[in-house]
């Protein structure tokens, strides 16, 4: 129809949509605190006792806040494992929403084609869809 919609989706979703990957970066646009927390698990002192009291498990919080088992081999963290936990950590959350990029994707396709998504960045393809968030004063 030509009118903008009011889609309010973070700007890594839009990355998404454009077919571009998700970087540690825009993890932390969405989560503040999820990579600074997995950092200081990764450069913990070997000899902390934080790894065992209490034991941390070998999970993730999702971002509806369930909690998400990173593999079947280690049931918690430990200094021999962390880097694993890490890559894990980063990989399940960079990911997580990929099924459902894929269903906007496949309803945007009906419209657009996706190809030609492609061509734009995130920003350039949240500003054609919803219009510019610039207000010009005159």
């Amino acid at each position: 129809t030509g009118s903008p919609l009011s889609l309010n989706l973070a700007e890594p979703v839009w990355k998404q949509l454009a077919g571009m990957p998700l970087t540690v970066t825009d993890l932390t646009e969405i989560d503040k605190d999820y990579v600074p927390g997995l950092m200081y698990i990764r450069d913990m002192d070997k000899d902390s006792e934080a790894f065992e009291n209490p034991p941390m498990p070998f999970s993730t919080a999702s971002a509806s806040g369930d909690e998400v088992k990173l593999s079947p081999k280690y049931n918690k963290i430990t200094p021999e494992n962390r880097q694993e936990y890490v890559r894990l950590a980063l990989n399940y959350r960079l990911h997580e929403f990929e099924q459902q990029v894929a269903a906007v994707r496949e309803g945007m396709a009906r419209v657009i084609p996706v190809p030609l998504l492609s061509l734009f960045t995130g920003y350039e393809l949240e500003t054609m869809v919803c219009g510019s968030p610039d207000i010009p004063l005159y």
